[in-house]
């Protein structure tokens, strides 16, 4: 007798020996999808109980080179995978969980959604409402409503000026960037995932948050990371619990551009100001852990003082020069001698001094008057 009749007769009778028992086994086709139990995990294989006569085989390229793959696996988990060819010359059921990795995913966001379950995904760009993300494969978006670095404001449209543009730029900064998030809608047929970042934090670290906040008096001075930047402020991470800098503690000077101070990632120090009990964020300052420069500006220039400083801002009605740090003065463009750039070096003599409504007047025009 050949070695192939003799496998054939083997397995015939197996199969009467199962019919005998009344064991159901399952018979697959290719293209079925199936989840099995895990037997065995390594680099090049993966073996599955499928409940059929013999296990699933999963080996070379069918192991996928996506986000799932044997090293997620350990034996007793239960993995989808798609049916290749019912069995092979060793009697396995070969199995391929390259062929059914987008079935997976949506399988697992799904799991997701039903449970409760906390994601990481990464951030890939802002669209206009929200930011779209990679999730486990699948391209998923936030609104910006769901977006917990944006909860400080009540009117986004009124932080950005009514401006798409800015919005966009301000959110470019969190390219790249790993979100913890939370399913709360899908649709295959749309091929639709929304997720929300308010959602997953707010349960997953709620009692933590609550415990470390307690622990936080106002004017306190702690040390944090800066996590996003947005036309209104400074986001800052304090080991857990979220703070905003507003702009206008940002410095003593005007500013208008809080990316212009610092960067996504930077280590910074804050003044606690006061905590939001409802919202349980905090809001910070940066420039009230430096001494206040109107504070003795009177003193230091009274009016006639001649001063040198850098052009800090060009406007419609004159320019802003830099005198020193958190204080500018104005230079109107009737006080201007000549053309003004940014960056400029200039000397001018001081006109007015204003320490109640932060006013400094500037020169350059009286200047050359006394200097002739």
């Amino acid at each position: 007798m050949s070695k192939s009749r003799k496998v054939s007769n083997d397995s015939s009778v197996m199969e009467k020996l199962i019919g005998d028992k009344g064991i159901q086994i399952r018979q697959y086709r290719p293209g079925d999808l199936v989840e099995g139990v895990v037997v065995s995990a390594s680099h090049d294989q993966v073996l599955l109980d499928i409940g059929a006569k013999a296990e699933g085989i999963v080996s070379g390229s069918e192991l996928g080179d996506g986000s799932f793959g044997y090293k997620d696996l350990v034996p007793g988990d239960t993995a989808l995978a798609a049916v290749v060819q019912p069995e092979n010359s060793q009697g396995y059921v070969v199995l391929s969980f390259k062929r059914c990795e987008g079935e997976r995913q949506w399988k697992m966001v799904e799991d997701a959604l039903e449970n409760e379950i906390t994601l990481k995904v990464t951030v890939q760009e802002y669209n206009k409402g929200g930011l779209l993300v990679d999730c486990m494969g699948l391209r998923g978006f936030i609104p910006l409503s769901h977006l917990d670095r944006v909860h400080f404001a009540e009117d986004i449209a009124k932080y950005a000026a009514g401006s798409e543009t800015e919005l966009k730029e301000s959110l470019q900064v969190l390219s790249g960037k790993e979100l913890k998030v939370k399913v709360i809608e899908v649709d295959r047929a749309k091929n639709r995932l929304v997720l929300s970042e308010k959602e997953a934090l707010k349960s997953y670290s709620d009692d933590a948050r609550k415990q470390k906040l307690s622990n936080i008096d106002e004017g306190d001075i702690l040390t944090g990371i800066v996590t996003g930047l947005m036309p209104f402020g400074i986001f800052v991470d304090l080991d857990g619990v979220e703070g905003l800098v507003h702009i206008s503690e940002i410095a003593w000077e005007k500013v208008n551009n809080p990316g212009a101070y610092y960067k996504v990632g930077q280590e910074i120090e804050v003044k606690v100001l006061g905590i939001d009990d409802e919202t349980e964020k905090l809001a910070l300052s940066v420039k009230r852990l430096i001494p206040n420069p109107w504070e003795d500006v009177q003193d230091k220039y009274p009016v006639g003082t001649r001063i040198n400083g850098t052009v800090s801002r060009i406007v419609p009605f004159g320019a802003f020069v830099k005198v020193e740090q958190g204080l500018e003065g104005l230079i109107h463009v009737s006080e201007a001698s000549g053309p003004l750039r940014e960056g400029q070096e200039v000397s001018a003599v001081v006109t007015l001094v204003d320490k109640d409504n932060q006013k400094l007047a500037l020169s350059t025009r009286l200047l050359e008057k006394i200097e002739r």
